[in-house]
């Protein structure tokens, strides 16, 4: 089964659009990377695949039926969590506004990380509120994961502490970065997006043997560099 399938999908804002005819799949407990330069159509489909923007065209299915806010966790760029509350508060936020809340799941990747619930959250550094970010996306217990530049302004050892904890989440996942190295280490799909258009989509190791390049960054920049021959 795939986790994520989107059929033609597009979103306008005004006479622009943003993005327009995206069909992707993401297979179940997939890592996929979303990768494309600034502007092309990334964030726009996170918030779509997210429930946080409606379609202008096309449609998404999540695990085969219609798309569920309860089937997916989205971690934002910016983190937008409350800053002035303690980690314990945002656990509790976490149990009282979603019914399958698995606090014990939360619990235990922060306890492994050493973030303590005491600890509040605007005297955290940028990685561990991105940890916190994502124990809140596992107790929510949801299917698909969906981070948006979760690495930005992290430093390597923080990328790799981060990487590593999307490598074990008990979901499927959807990344946004620009850090290509990164994701090669850890994600196994490619969506590769460009002026609001799909230009790749499938698993790594297909692709890789479909066309000679050497790795995630030299694939994704030659189809950057010759749209026409994406598929």
């Amino acid at each position: 089964m795939n986790a994520l399938e989107t059929h033609d999908l597009g979103r306008r804002h005004g006479r622009r659009w943003a993005l327009r005819e995206a069909s992707v799949t993401v297979p179940e407990g997939a890592r996929a990377a979303l990768v494309g330069p600034n502007g092309a159509g990334k964030s726009t489909l996170l918030n779509l695949v997210s429930g946080l923007l409606e379609p202008t065209t096309g449609r998404i299915e999540i695990f085969g039926g219609p798309l569920e806010p309860a089937a997916v966790a989205f971690v934002a760029q910016d983190k937008p969590l409350y800053r002035r509350w303690s980690v314990a508060d945002l656990l509790r936020f976490g149990a009282a506004t979603n019914p399958r809340w698995d606090g014990a799941a939360a619990r235990s990747l922060l306890a492994g990380h050493g973030i303590g619930s005491r600890e509040r959250v605007d005297r955290l550094s940028g990685g561990r509120r991105t940890l916190v970010a994502l124990a809140l996306a596992v107790g929510k217990r949801a299917g698909l994961v969906v981070l948006d530049e979760p690495l930005a302004e992290l430093d390597p050892l923080t990328r790799m502490e981060v990487m590593s904890v999307v490598r074990d989440l008990p979901a499927t996942v959807l990344l946004s970065s620009h850090i290509l190295a990164d994701l090669a280490e850890v994600c196994d799909h490619l969506i590769l997006l460009g002026a609001g258009r799909v230009r790749l989509c499938g698993g790594f190791g297909d692709l890789l043997r479909d066309h000679p390049a050497t790795g995630l960054e030299d694939l994704v920049l030659h189809y950057l560099r010759n749209p026409e021959e994406a598929r």
